[in-house]
């Protein structure tokens, strides 16, 4: 089978490997869409990430094979995957907090995402596989792992009816949480450097707001929309020192600024001053739990938010450099891989 590989940085290839043997409790499927992420990017491109490297894990597929022990999955079944599983009985899962789980990043797909056959291995095959509803197309059921990811962050950074939020980064990420925010009767500002995909986050109700390299405009709209206030809340899909001096003008004393993401290496200098003083709270938020898998694909299987509208490209399982090429210039909302 065809599976992708990073063996060197920047550079991606397609190559033939035997096709994973199955294990007690382990299910295989057939790849159907698989979406390119920002961490598969980070992956690929940066050099102090050690190579070889699989890559992709925005996974939908058809159940082709089951472990003899499998009674959940028939093959056939349309399903979408998660990459990453904490142990339910650790110390952390048990406090919320599983993505710190030690053993959390050891789980994953084999050999990747980006693969014409996937072995999902038993401790994920039993925790973050779920059914896709027929009428769910394959481009809306990729987003269920990253719009599960947003979901947690807004478990640890609640929202309440008539609070302000604020959007720092409107990329696909970034306009997940539009509609979240929208259900929770939120008002929502996007602001983004780009225009393009600032015309979807007003179709679905945000105000925007084009960032030129001045802050003031995002700043004025949070203020002005909260009756001077400030943003309640401020989401930082790219975490820079521009974007957290922004977020730190445009909150309000008290409020909450998520840390969505960030590179290796971001070192950023902090007022913790003014931190301080203001009560301000800093909450990150790192990937997402088996538990909001389900509740991602709930929201996935109506037709009230088409997250399909979102991608921007499709390219053929062949065309892999030229899929990473575009998600990597910044010139595509977001990228999906099927197999023909």
């Amino acid at each position: 089978m065809r599976y992708w590989i990073c063996n060197a940085t920047g550079r991606i290839d397609v190559a033939t490997i035997p096709t994973p043997a199955l294990a007690p409790g382990d299910i295989r499927i057939r790849l159907c869409a698989c979406g390119v992420c920002g961490t598969d990017l980070m992956k690929i491109f940066t050099p102090s990430v050690a190579k070889p490297v699989g890559i992709g894990h925005e996974v939908v597929g058809v159940v082709e094979t089951v472990a003899p022990d499998v009674t959940a999955w028939q093959p056939g079944m349309r399903v979408a995957v998660a990459h990453h599983a904490p142990d339910p009985a650790s110390h952390y899962t048990r406090r919320g907090s599983g993505p710190m789980d030690p053993g959390f990043k050891a789980t994953n797909i084999d050999p990747g995402g980006f693969a014409e056959q996937i072995r999902v291995p038993a401790v994920l095959a039993a925790q973050t596989v779920v059914a896709v509803p027929d009428h769910a197309p394959d481009l809306r059921a990729v987003f269920m792992e990253p719009l599960a990811c947003c979901l947690r962050a807004l478990d640890r950074a609640p929202v309440q009816e008539g609070d302000v939020a604020l959007i720092v980064g409107a990329g696909a990420v970034g306009m997940l949480f539009v509609p979240l925010l929208r259900d929770r009767s939120a008002t929502v500002i996007a602001a983004d450097i780009r225009a393009a995909p600032l015309s979807q986050a007003a179709a679905w109700g945000a105000d925007t707001v084009l960032l030129d390299g001045d802050i003031a405009a995002a700043v004025d709209a949070a203020h002005r929309r909260s009756q001077g206030r400030g943003a309640d809340l401020v989401i930082l899909t790219a975490l820079t020192p521009q974007t957290l001096t922004l977020a730190q003008h445009a909150v309000r004393d008290g409020g909450t600024i998520v840390l969505f993401g960030a590179k290796p290496g971001s070192v950023i200098d902090v007022d913790m001053w003014d931190v301080w003083r203001r009560e301000l709270n800093l909450v990150s938020s790192y990937s997402s739990t088996p538990d909001l898998l389900p509740r991602a694909m709930a929201i996935l299987a109506t037709d009230r938010w088409p997250l399909e509208k979102l991608v921007s490209h499709t390219l053929s399982f062949d065309n892999a450099n030229d899929a990473v090429e575009l998600a990597q210039r910044g010139q595509a909302m977001k990228v999906v891989v099927t197999l023909d």
